[in-house]
């Protein structure tokens, strides 16, 4: 009976100090990628890279490069569907004023609040997905077309607020009270 429970306790302490510890937690900046039907199978990260596409989440802004899906791999087919694709990372920051409407005073950091912390929606003519904006409201979209999308309208969703604006028009974005109350 002792040998018993003795050897169960062992086990518990050899489960225990061979538990993998956890990651720590990631340094990457809040992102989304969709790349419609072939999503699954595709390394965007590994794409962003190899086109040098890594960017600080602070640097906002728009960068785009186009490259051909067959030299590409990282779950491109080589031989099959060749086609020039295009990676486009939008950097941008969302901050809110806690009014409504036009106004004629010009704002301060102190008149706006990071949207922190937010899922947000997103749509580029025919792509979309979600990120998630950090403590000061930083966000980055990585997508993945078959079309340039630096000239086409972004659409940005908080719950049931939207704003449409051309992605290379956009950087800090100052939104009115209801995205403050998300």
């Amino acid at each position: 009976m002792n040998f018993l429970i003795l050897g169960a306790l062992l086990a518990m302490l050899t489960a225990c100090t061979t538990q993998q510890p956890a990651p720590p937690p990631s340094t990457t900046p809040p992102m989304s990628t969709q790349v419609g039907e072939e999503s699954s199978s595709i390394d965007a990260v590994a794409i962003q890279r190899a086109l040098h596409l890594e960017r600080n989440v602070e640097q906002l802004g728009i960068q785009e490069k186009s490259f051909n899906t067959c030299e590409m791999g990282y779950g491109y087919s080589r031989n099959k569907n060749c086609k020039t694709a295009y990676m486009t990372v939008l950097n941008v920051r969302l901050l809110c004023r806690d009014s409504e409407g036009t106004i004629s005073t010009v704002l301060t950091e102190a008149d706006v609040t990071p949207i922190a912390a937010q899922t947000i929606r997103w749509s580029l003519k025919n792509v979309s997905g979600e990120f998630v904006t950090d403590g000061l409201g930083y966000g980055q979209i990585v997508a993945l077309s078959y079309r340039p999308q630096k000239r086409e309208r972004v659409r940005l969703a908080l719950g049931n607020e939207f704003l449409y604006m051309r992605a290379h028009e956009i950087t800090k974005v100052i939104t009115p009270r209801p995205w403050c109350s998300m």
